[in-house]
């Protein structure tokens, strides 16, 4: 009788092989052969041992470390979960249409209720936005709203809060009406879970459909972490950084810039990036470097379409932030950033868009972080940053990592986690206070129950009521992520779903998820956004603002800036 052979599970699944070997008589016994296959083995694992450790030992490859407590509790997910499922460099190449994802949003919009998903309701507003006190035209209404095809959508679950949108809606007005230099940009800081683009870039390809493409975004200088990519822009580091992500606490001044990221070089770090071949992505007006001043600040060399088009010198009497930004015809283009000595430069990334009328949505994944990581922070550095950006609307998503402090400190109280995100949305919506802000709860995480069983963990529900509970008061609004998703357990119907929409460490989304999580998403912001047209017909239709007058920061949306420090 032949005994089946279990199917193998896990990360590294694959086809079990077996063979045989005959001994002639003077070969070496199989005890020899056994003897130097186990030292070669073990010379291996002591070498992989020795590379492992010493990510955890040497500063400049943090970076590289395939696990710490700071990251999700799969070990070595991501460093080389997403690539060993299909999920990192060849998700460039995958191309899905649009309609697929929204059957597949739709399918989960219509699954049933279950008993304990977290109910939601709708705060919307009847009050009319304010208009801004400096006013670039006279003020004019909102016109009537044109129904748009994409109203008739199913809505999964709405966004709490409607009435904190106001200021995000009224911008996004503005552009669909093609107001010159409207440009409305969204900020989406999160976690693993916005690991590789898929999320963020369904978003922002959504977005600029139907509001028009103002460009890529922001971008960071150097790959702070192997799964670190995005799509819609051709990137490519050539090396020579030293990066530093914030979780690991490693910039002594608290300067991380912009996306949570710095990178560092005395000469020699190079990134490159080209625009996409076509669609969204295709074309640039303008490109921004974001870099660090410092008395021994070195410099960067700056290529446009391979020939040298400026060297920043990043040296200032004091420390401080500075935006340099070239112009380029609206077009495709190619951009270098290479460090070229006379001291350490630092840089936080570059900005890739086009002045004309768009929407912006910017992916800032911070993988492997904790909420409160963000309150690393120096304050003025991160309001300046966020007021220099121009942020429209801030959209945080986190908590997949705070999962793990299940038995920890958040076992008997999640007070401790209420009170930290409450300080990072409040630092990081000081730079912008008129801005709108978001907060998407995590997704669910799960844990396998028996043979085949896959239940939520318990903490997920507690963080989702907590995130909603800051979200609220803190001016923000609300979008349970986890009830959208189908609520307590959805994670096992996730993954069992044809395509998959969840990993087999039931934390993360496929890319396929993402693209479903981003429409569902979608469809409950422009829900939202059609209730505040119609709300505001007739009403006096807000101005392009400018930004606020501070830290060298005082141009009108589409012009070009001069460098600027912080205090």
């Amino acid at each position: 009788m032949t005994e089946d052979r279990p199917t193998p599970e896990g990360l590294l699944d694959g086809e079990q092989q077996h063979a045989s070997v005959e001994l002639s008589e003077d070969a070496p016994s199989r005890g020899s052969i056994a003897d130097g296959a186990r030292r070669r083995l073990l010379g291996a694992g002591a070498a992989l041992g020795v590379l492992i450790a010493s990510t955890y030992v040497v500063p400049a490859l943090h970076g590289l470390r395939p696990w710490s407590p700071d990251e999700d509790y799969i070990p070595f997910w991501n460093i080389v979960g997403r690539e060993l499922l299909g999920q990192g460099v060849a998700a460039e190449k995958e191309q899905r249409s649009m309609a697929e994802f929204e059957a597949l949003a739709s399918q989960v919009a219509r699954a049933p209720a279950l008993p304990n998903a977290a109910p939601s309701t709708v705060m919307s507003t009847t009050a009319a936005s304010a208009v801004p006190s400096q006013l670039s035209a006279p003020v004019k209404l909102y016109p009537p709203y044109e129904p748009h095809a994409e109203d008739d959508q199913e809505v999964a679950v709405p966004i709490e809060g409607l009435d904190r949108l106001d200021h995000y809606y009224g911008q996004l007005t503005l552009t669909e009406l093609q107001v010159p230099g409207a440009i409305t940009r969204g900020s989406h800081w999160g976690d693993s879970v916005l690991g590789g683009d898929g999320l963020t870039h369904a978003i922002r390809r959504q977005l600029q459909a139907r509001f028009g493409d103002a460009g890529h975004g922001f971008h960071a200088l150097g790959r702070y972490n192997l799964a670190y990519s995005h799509r819609g822009v051709v990137y490519a580091d050539r090396g020579g950084w030293r990066s530093c992500e914030i979780i690991f606490k490693c910039e002594s001044d608290g300067r991380y810039g912009y996306a949570g990221v710095s990178s560092r070089s005395s000469g020699g770090g190079t990134s490159r990036w080209r625009t996409s071949k076509e669609g969204f992505g295709s074309s640039v007006s303008r490109f921004e470097l974001w870099y660090a001043q410092d008395p021994d600040g070195g410099r960067f060399q700056i290529k446009v379409d391979g020939e040298v088009e400026r060297v920043v010198d990043t040296r200032s009497a004091e420390p401080g932030d500075a935006v340099e930004t070239i112009e380029v015809p609206d077009g495709p283009h190619r951009f270098e950033v290479r460090a070229i000595g006379q001291g350490e430069a630092r840089g936080y990334g570059v900005v890739l868009e086009r002045d004309v009328p768009g929407a912006v949505w910017d992916e800032l994944s911070l993988i492997g972080s904790f909420t409160q990581r963000l309150d690393y922070q120096r304050p003025e550095h991160i309001a300046w940053q966020v007021a220099r950006r121009d942020v429209d609307l801030m959209v945080f998503m986190f908590g997949g990592n705070d999962v793990q402090r299940q038995k920890m400190d958040l076992y008997r109280t999640m007070q401790p986690y209420e009170d930290e995100y409450s300080r990072v949305i409040a630092k990081f919506r000081a730079g912008r206070p008129n801005a709108s802000c978001l907060i998407m709860s995590l997704i669910d995480h799960g844990e396998r129950v028996g043979k085949y069983g896959i239940q939520t963990r318990r903490i997920v529900p507690k963080l989702v009521e907590s995130q909603r509970k800051v979200a609220l008061e803190g001016g923000c609004a609300f979008f349970d992520t986890f009830s959208a998703m189908g609520g307590a357990d959805s994670i096992g119907r996730w993954y069992h779903a044809n395509p998959r929409l969840a990993n087999p460490d039931f934390s993360h989304p496929t890319l396929a998820g993402q693209e479903v999580l981003a429409t569902l998403f979608y469809r409950a912001l422009m829900g939202g956004y059609v209730q505040f047209r119609k709300q505001h017909e007739g009403n006096p239709l807000p101005q392009l603002e400018l930004p606020p007058n501070n830290a060298g920061v005082g141009r009108p949306r589409g012009e070009v800036d001069a460098a600027a420090s912080t205090p």
